[in-house]
Protein backbone atom coordinates (compact mmCIF):
# COMPACT_ATOMS: atom_id res chain seq x y z
CA UNK A 1 0.00 0.00 0.00
CA UNK A 2 2.73 2.46 0.99
CA UNK A 3 4.62 2.22 -2.74
CA UNK A 4 1.07 2.37 -4.10
CA UNK A 5 0.39 5.94 -2.26
CA UNK A 6 4.24 7.08 -2.68
CA UNK A 7 3.49 6.54 -6.73
CA UNK A 8 0.64 8.91 -6.47
CA UNK A 9 1.50 12.29 -4.38
CA UNK A 10 2.36 14.38 -7.11
CA UNK A 11 -1.26 14.14 -8.53
CA UNK A 12 -2.46 14.02 -4.83
CA UNK A 13 -0.36 17.23 -3.92
CA UNK A 14 -1.91 19.39 -7.51
CA UNK A 15 -5.55 17.98 -6.29
CA UNK A 16 -5.05 19.63 -3.27
CA UNK A 17 -3.90 22.90 -4.41
CA UNK A 18 -6.60 23.20 -7.20
CA UNK A 19 -8.88 22.09 -4.58
CA UNK A 20 -8.30 24.25 -1.81
CA UNK A 21 -9.35 27.40 -4.84
CA UNK A 22 -12.47 25.72 -6.09
CA UNK A 23 -13.73 24.81 -1.65
CA UNK A 24 -12.78 29.04 -1.41
CA UNK A 25 -14.34 29.83 -4.61
CA UNK A 26 -17.55 27.66 -3.99
CA UNK A 27 -18.83 29.13 -1.12
CA UNK A 28 -17.64 32.63 -1.97
CA UNK A 29 -19.51 32.48 -4.92
CA UNK A 30 -22.57 31.82 -2.68
CA UNK A 31 -21.96 34.39 -0.73
CA UNK A 32 -21.03 37.36 -2.80
CA UNK A 33 -24.43 36.52 -4.60
CA UNK A 34 -26.15 36.90 -1.36
CA UNK A 35 -24.83 40.29 -0.85
CA UNK A 36 -25.70 41.69 -4.13
CA UNK A 37 -29.18 40.81 -3.41
CA UNK A 38 -29.45 37.91 -5.47
CA UNK A 39 -32.05 35.39 -4.50
CA UNK A 40 -31.79 31.71 -3.68
CA UNK A 41 -33.42 30.27 -7.00
CA UNK A 42 -31.27 32.77 -8.92
CA UNK A 43 -27.97 31.45 -6.44
CA UNK A 44 -29.13 28.01 -6.85
CA UNK A 45 -29.09 28.16 -10.77
CA UNK A 46 -25.42 29.61 -10.67
CA UNK A 47 -24.19 26.83 -8.81
CA UNK A 48 -25.79 24.52 -11.22
CA UNK A 49 -24.27 26.04 -14.23
CA UNK A 50 -21.15 24.65 -12.85
CA UNK A 51 -22.13 21.18 -12.41
CA UNK A 52 -24.13 21.24 -16.29
CA UNK A 53 -20.37 22.28 -17.91
CA UNK A 54 -19.35 18.89 -15.74
CA UNK A 55 -22.24 17.12 -17.10
CA UNK A 56 -21.14 18.39 -20.76
CA UNK A 57 -17.83 17.63 -19.92
CA UNK A 58 -18.14 14.20 -18.70
CA UNK A 59 -19.31 13.31 -21.85
CA UNK A 60 -16.24 13.17 -24.28
CA UNK A 61 -13.12 14.19 -21.37
CA UNK A 62 -12.06 10.28 -21.33
CA UNK A 63 -11.42 10.60 -25.34
CA UNK A 64 -9.21 13.68 -24.20
CA UNK A 65 -7.39 11.71 -21.58
CA UNK A 66 -7.11 8.82 -23.87
CA UNK A 67 -5.60 11.04 -26.98
CA UNK A 68 -3.30 12.98 -24.42
CA UNK A 69 -2.27 11.56 -21.27
CA UNK A 70 -3.24 12.20 -17.84
CA UNK A 71 -0.43 14.97 -16.86
CA UNK A 72 -0.99 17.25 -20.27
CA UNK A 73 -4.91 17.17 -19.68
CA UNK A 74 -4.67 18.09 -15.99
CA UNK A 75 -2.54 21.13 -16.66
CA UNK A 76 -4.62 22.13 -19.58
CA UNK A 77 -7.46 22.13 -17.45
CA UNK A 78 -5.79 23.44 -14.42
CA UNK A 79 -4.41 26.78 -16.75
CA UNK A 80 -8.31 27.02 -18.30
CA UNK A 81 -9.62 27.26 -14.77
CA UNK A 82 -7.32 30.12 -13.42
CA UNK A 83 -8.12 32.48 -16.58
CA UNK A 84 -11.39 31.72 -15.90
CA UNK A 85 -11.98 32.82 -12.28
CA UNK A 86 -10.01 36.08 -13.05
CA UNK A 87 -12.40 36.24 -16.10
CA UNK A 88 -15.25 36.51 -13.46
CA UNK A 89 -14.03 39.29 -11.69
CA UNK A 90 -14.44 41.53 -14.27
CA UNK A 91 -18.50 41.80 -13.46
CA UNK A 92 -20.98 40.60 -10.72
CA UNK A 93 -23.54 39.59 -12.70
CA UNK A 94 -25.55 36.22 -12.34
CA UNK A 95 -26.06 35.73 -15.96
CA UNK A 96 -22.25 35.86 -16.93
CA UNK A 97 -21.17 34.16 -13.94
CA UNK A 98 -23.31 31.28 -15.30
CA UNK A 99 -21.63 31.20 -18.35
CA UNK A 100 -18.39 30.76 -16.90
CA UNK A 101 -18.83 28.71 -14.46
CA UNK A 102 -20.48 26.40 -16.95
CA UNK A 103 -17.03 26.37 -19.17
CA UNK A 104 -15.12 26.08 -15.65
CA UNK A 105 -17.37 23.37 -15.23
CA UNK A 106 -15.69 21.24 -17.96
CA UNK A 107 -12.63 21.83 -16.52
CA UNK A 108 -13.47 20.69 -13.10
CA UNK A 109 -14.91 17.04 -14.90
CA UNK A 110 -11.64 16.66 -16.72
CA UNK A 111 -9.74 16.99 -13.58
CA UNK A 112 -12.11 14.65 -11.90
CA UNK A 113 -11.78 12.29 -14.76
CA UNK A 114 -8.19 12.36 -14.56
CA UNK A 115 -7.07 11.71 -10.94
CA UNK A 116 -9.92 9.29 -10.11
CA UNK A 117 -9.22 7.55 -13.25
CA UNK A 118 -5.29 7.32 -12.13
CA UNK A 119 -5.96 5.97 -8.82
CA UNK A 120 -8.51 3.84 -10.09
CA UNK A 121 -6.04 1.96 -12.82
CA UNK A 122 -3.64 2.22 -10.30
CA UNK A 123 -5.37 0.06 -7.50
CA UNK A 124 -6.69 -2.97 -7.00
CA UNK A 125 -10.22 -4.45 -6.10
CA UNK A 126 -8.87 -5.12 -2.76
CA UNK A 127 -7.21 -1.81 -2.04
CA UNK A 128 -9.94 0.20 -4.24
CA UNK A 129 -11.52 1.74 -1.19
CA UNK A 130 -8.97 2.50 0.69
CA UNK A 131 -7.45 4.66 -2.06
CA UNK A 132 -10.51 6.41 -2.58
CA UNK A 133 -11.02 6.91 0.97
CA UNK A 134 -6.99 8.64 1.10
CA UNK A 135 -8.61 10.36 -1.93
CA UNK A 136 -11.59 11.87 -0.95
CA UNK A 137 -9.87 12.47 2.55
CA UNK A 138 -7.21 14.44 1.16
CA UNK A 139 -10.23 16.14 -1.20
CA UNK A 140 -12.55 17.34 2.50
CA UNK A 141 -9.43 18.29 3.89
CA UNK A 142 -8.34 21.04 0.87
CA UNK A 143 -11.85 22.18 0.77
CA UNK A 144 -11.64 22.38 4.60
CA UNK A 145 -8.57 24.31 4.12
CA UNK A 146 -10.05 26.59 1.56
CA UNK A 147 -13.10 27.08 3.57
CA UNK A 148 -10.44 29.21 6.31
CA UNK A 149 -9.00 31.20 3.18
CA UNK A 150 -12.91 32.64 3.50
CA UNK A 151 -11.66 34.60 6.90
CA UNK A 152 -8.77 36.49 5.12
CA UNK A 153 -10.44 36.92 2.20
CA UNK A 154 -13.21 39.66 1.80
CA UNK A 155 -15.96 38.62 0.08
CA UNK A 156 -16.27 41.76 -1.03
CA UNK A 157 -13.63 42.91 -2.82
CA UNK A 158 -11.30 41.00 -5.67
CA UNK A 159 -9.27 38.96 -3.19
CA UNK A 160 -11.13 35.84 -3.44
CA UNK A 161 -10.44 36.02 -7.17
CA UNK A 162 -6.66 36.28 -6.83
CA UNK A 163 -6.11 33.60 -4.37
CA UNK A 164 -8.19 31.18 -6.07
CA UNK A 165 -6.19 31.69 -9.52
CA UNK A 166 -3.19 32.23 -7.62
CA UNK A 167 -3.98 28.55 -6.39
CA UNK A 168 -4.81 27.09 -9.76
CA UNK A 169 -2.00 27.87 -11.57
CA UNK A 170 0.44 26.58 -8.85
CA UNK A 171 -1.36 22.99 -8.87
CA UNK A 172 0.21 22.61 -12.27
CA UNK A 173 3.62 22.32 -10.46
CA UNK A 174 3.65 18.95 -8.47
CA UNK A 175 2.82 17.13 -11.91
CA UNK A 176 5.16 19.40 -13.84
CA UNK A 177 8.31 18.52 -11.28
CA UNK A 178 7.55 14.95 -10.55
CA UNK A 179 8.79 12.06 -12.21
CA UNK A 180 6.53 10.00 -11.55
CA UNK A 181 5.20 7.59 -14.85
CA UNK A 182 1.50 8.13 -15.30
CA UNK A 183 -0.59 5.62 -15.79
CA UNK A 184 -1.32 3.98 -19.39
CA UNK A 185 -4.29 4.49 -21.16
CA UNK A 186 -5.66 2.24 -24.13
CA UNK A 187 -4.92 3.10 -27.75
CA UNK A 188 -8.64 2.89 -27.87
CA UNK A 189 -11.52 4.69 -25.53
CA UNK A 190 -13.27 1.43 -24.46
CA UNK A 191 -16.89 3.08 -23.96
CA UNK A 192 -20.10 2.60 -21.29
CA UNK A 193 -23.17 3.56 -21.95
CA UNK A 194 -25.37 5.01 -19.05
CA UNK A 195 -27.93 1.97 -19.22
CA UNK A 196 -25.28 -0.03 -19.28
CA UNK A 197 -23.59 1.79 -15.96
CA UNK A 198 -27.38 1.67 -14.55
CA UNK A 199 -27.43 -2.40 -15.48
CA UNK A 200 -24.11 -3.13 -13.58
CA UNK A 201 -25.17 -1.38 -10.82
CA UNK A 202 -28.37 0.57 -9.68
CA UNK A 203 -27.42 1.52 -6.57
CA UNK A 204 -23.90 3.01 -7.74
CA UNK A 205 -25.35 4.87 -10.43
CA UNK A 206 -27.99 6.38 -8.15
CA UNK A 207 -25.54 6.68 -5.26
CA UNK A 208 -23.79 9.06 -7.69
CA UNK A 209 -26.92 10.32 -8.32
CA UNK A 210 -27.66 11.37 -4.70
CA UNK A 211 -24.36 12.25 -3.69
CA UNK A 212 -24.21 14.80 -6.39
CA UNK A 213 -27.53 16.37 -5.16
CA UNK A 214 -26.38 16.29 -1.87
CA UNK A 215 -22.79 18.18 -1.98
CA UNK A 216 -23.44 20.71 -4.76
CA UNK A 217 -26.69 21.73 -2.22
CA UNK A 218 -24.36 21.75 0.80
CA UNK A 219 -21.41 24.12 -1.36
CA UNK A 220 -24.48 26.04 -2.87
CA UNK A 221 -27.25 26.77 0.28
CA UNK A 222 -25.77 25.79 3.39
CA UNK A 223 -23.92 29.55 3.07
CA UNK A 224 -27.39 31.17 2.08
CA UNK A 225 -28.90 28.82 5.31
CA UNK A 226 -26.39 30.38 7.44
CA UNK A 227 -26.60 33.47 6.50
CA UNK A 228 -30.18 33.72 7.18
CA UNK A 229 -30.34 32.29 10.56
CA UNK A 230 -27.84 35.06 11.50
CA UNK A 231 -24.42 33.37 11.12
CA UNK A 232 -21.20 36.24 10.38
CA UNK A 233 -19.30 35.26 7.42
CA UNK A 234 -16.23 33.54 9.73
CA UNK A 235 -19.13 31.41 11.36
CA UNK A 236 -20.37 30.75 8.05
CA UNK A 237 -16.55 29.57 6.70
CA UNK A 238 -15.83 27.67 9.75
CA UNK A 239 -19.65 25.74 9.62
CA UNK A 240 -18.77 24.50 5.87
CA UNK A 241 -15.11 23.59 7.08
CA UNK A 242 -16.46 21.51 10.12
CA UNK A 243 -18.98 20.01 7.56
CA UNK A 244 -16.24 19.33 5.18
CA UNK A 245 -13.67 18.19 7.77
CA UNK A 246 -16.48 15.51 9.23
CA UNK A 247 -16.25 13.92 5.65
CA UNK A 248 -12.92 13.74 5.93
CA UNK A 249 -12.67 12.13 8.92
CA UNK A 250 -15.14 8.99 8.13
CA UNK A 251 -13.66 8.47 4.50
CA UNK A 252 -10.48 5.53 5.70
CA UNK A 253 -12.67 3.69 8.05
CA UNK A 254 -15.53 3.26 5.94
CA UNK A 255 -13.17 2.80 3.31
CA UNK A 256 -11.60 -0.12 4.66
CA UNK A 257 -14.46 -1.55 6.27
CA UNK A 258 -16.20 -1.83 3.00
CA UNK A 259 -13.34 -2.89 1.16
CA UNK A 260 -14.12 -6.49 3.03
CA UNK A 261 -16.81 -7.01 0.57
CA UNK A 262 -19.69 -4.88 2.68
CA UNK A 263 -19.26 -1.80 -0.13
CA UNK A 264 -23.61 -2.30 -0.16
CA UNK A 265 -24.27 -2.49 2.92
CA UNK A 266 -22.35 0.58 3.98
CA UNK A 267 -23.00 2.62 1.37
CA UNK A 268 -26.45 1.70 2.50
CA UNK A 269 -26.08 2.63 6.41
CA UNK A 270 -24.38 5.87 5.71
CA UNK A 271 -27.40 7.02 3.65
CA UNK A 272 -29.59 6.21 6.32
CA UNK A 273 -27.48 8.29 9.06
CA UNK A 274 -26.81 11.28 6.64
CA UNK A 275 -30.69 11.07 6.69
CA UNK A 276 -30.87 11.38 10.45
CA UNK A 277 -28.49 13.96 11.08
CA UNK A 278 -29.55 16.33 8.43
CA UNK A 279 -33.54 15.80 10.10
CA UNK A 280 -31.82 16.74 13.80
CA UNK A 281 -29.57 20.00 12.05
CA UNK A 282 -33.07 22.24 12.27
CA UNK A 283 -34.18 21.00 15.64
CA UNK A 284 -31.41 23.10 17.31
CA UNK A 285 -30.56 26.89 17.17
CA UNK A 286 -27.55 26.18 20.02
CA UNK A 287 -24.06 26.78 17.63
CA UNK A 288 -21.83 23.88 19.36
CA UNK A 289 -24.54 21.63 18.46
CA UNK A 290 -25.08 23.38 15.24
CA UNK A 291 -21.33 22.95 14.47
CA UNK A 292 -21.46 18.90 15.92
CA UNK A 293 -24.41 17.93 14.14
CA UNK A 294 -23.07 19.35 10.90
CA UNK A 295 -19.71 17.36 11.51
CA UNK A 296 -21.88 14.26 11.90
CA UNK A 297 -23.96 14.99 8.98
CA UNK A 298 -21.01 15.44 6.47
CA UNK A 299 -19.19 12.52 8.04
CA UNK A 300 -21.40 10.52 6.20
CA UNK A 301 -23.19 12.17 3.21
CA UNK A 302 -19.63 13.02 1.85
CA UNK A 303 -18.58 9.02 2.36
CA UNK A 304 -21.64 8.45 -0.17
CA UNK A 305 -19.97 9.79 -3.12
CA UNK A 306 -16.64 7.22 -3.14
CA UNK A 307 -18.70 4.12 -1.66
CA UNK A 308 -21.09 4.58 -4.96
CA UNK A 309 -18.17 4.79 -7.11
CA UNK A 310 -15.95 1.89 -6.06
CA UNK A 311 -19.53 -0.46 -5.64
CA UNK A 312 -20.13 0.78 -8.78
CA UNK A 313 -16.53 -0.44 -9.84
CA UNK A 314 -16.66 -3.77 -8.89
CA UNK A 315 -18.16 -5.31 -11.91
CA UNK A 316 -16.42 -2.69 -14.35
CA UNK A 317 -13.36 -4.22 -16.74
CA UNK A 318 -10.11 -2.64 -16.31
CA UNK A 319 -10.06 -1.37 -19.60
CA UNK A 320 -13.19 0.43 -19.29
CA UNK A 321 -12.10 1.75 -15.99
CA UNK A 322 -11.68 5.72 -17.54
CA UNK A 323 -15.20 5.42 -19.29
CA UNK A 324 -16.63 4.40 -16.22
CA UNK A 325 -15.65 7.11 -14.36
CA UNK A 326 -16.20 9.34 -17.16
CA UNK A 327 -19.97 7.93 -16.90
CA UNK A 328 -20.19 7.89 -12.59
CA UNK A 329 -19.01 11.79 -12.68
CA UNK A 330 -21.81 12.30 -15.43
CA UNK A 331 -24.38 10.23 -13.26
CA UNK A 332 -22.99 13.22 -9.93
CA UNK A 333 -23.58 15.76 -12.29
CA UNK A 334 -26.96 15.13 -12.88
CA UNK A 335 -27.66 14.99 -9.25
CA UNK A 336 -25.76 18.31 -8.89
CA UNK A 337 -27.56 20.21 -11.51
CA UNK A 338 -30.83 18.71 -9.78
CA UNK A 339 -29.92 19.84 -6.27
CA UNK A 340 -29.62 23.26 -6.40
CA UNK A 341 -32.29 23.62 -8.44
CA UNK A 342 -34.49 21.75 -6.10
CA UNK A 343 -33.14 22.46 -2.49
CA UNK A 344 -34.50 26.18 -2.93
CA UNK A 345 -37.90 25.07 -3.46
CA UNK A 346 -38.28 23.31 -0.01
CA UNK A 347 -36.50 26.48 1.68
CA UNK A 348 -39.50 28.41 -0.51
CA UNK A 349 -41.90 26.33 1.58
CA UNK A 350 -40.70 25.21 4.80
CA UNK A 351 -38.05 28.38 5.25
CA UNK A 352 -33.87 27.76 5.48
CA UNK A 353 -34.64 24.44 7.64
CA UNK A 354 -36.15 23.27 4.14
CA UNK A 355 -32.65 22.51 2.86
CA UNK A 356 -31.81 20.20 5.35
CA UNK A 357 -35.64 18.50 5.06
CA UNK A 358 -34.74 18.01 0.89
CA UNK A 359 -31.07 17.16 2.42
CA UNK A 360 -32.80 14.24 4.52
CA UNK A 361 -35.61 13.22 2.13
CA UNK A 362 -33.54 12.07 -0.63
CA UNK A 363 -30.64 10.45 1.63
CA UNK A 364 -33.41 8.42 2.99
CA UNK A 365 -34.60 7.35 -0.51
CA UNK A 366 -30.92 5.81 -1.98
CA UNK A 367 -30.80 4.53 1.72
CA UNK A 368 -33.81 2.62 1.35
CA UNK A 369 -33.18 1.79 -2.49
CA UNK A 370 -29.94 -0.27 -0.83
CA UNK A 371 -32.44 -2.14 1.07
CA UNK A 372 -33.29 -4.04 -2.28
CA UNK A 373 -31.91 -7.28 -3.04
CA UNK A 374 -29.24 -6.92 -5.79
CA UNK A 375 -29.71 -8.46 -8.90
CA UNK A 376 -27.15 -10.27 -11.22
CA UNK A 377 -25.19 -8.32 -13.66
CA UNK A 378 -23.26 -9.12 -16.83
CA UNK A 379 -20.41 -7.03 -17.54
CA UNK A 380 -20.63 -4.96 -21.19
CA UNK A 381 -17.85 -5.80 -23.87
CA UNK A 382 -19.58 -3.79 -26.99
CA UNK A 383 -17.82 -0.86 -27.48
CA UNK A 384 -20.34 2.37 -27.91
CA UNK A 385 -21.17 5.58 -27.40
CA UNK A 386 -22.59 7.73 -24.80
Amino acid sequence: MLPLIRSLLAPLMSLVLLIMASGLFNTFVSIRLEMEGYSPETIGMVVSALYVGILLGSLRVDRWIAAYGHTRSFIAFALASTALVLAQSFWVNAWYWSGLRLVGGLCMAGILVVIESWLLIQSTATTRGAILSIYLGIFYGALSLGQFLLNVADPSTITPFLVTAFLCACSIFPLLLSKTAEPSTPAESVRLTLPQLFRLSPLGFFGGIISGMLLAAIYGLVPVYAKEIGLSIPQISNLMAVIIFGGLSLQWPLGRWADRGKRRRILTLASFLSALFALTIPLFDHQLLLFLLGFAFGGFAFTLYPLSMAYTCENVQNDQIIAATGGFVLSYSLGAIAGPLLSPLAMELFGPEGLFYFLATISLGLGLLGLRKPAKVKVPEKECDY
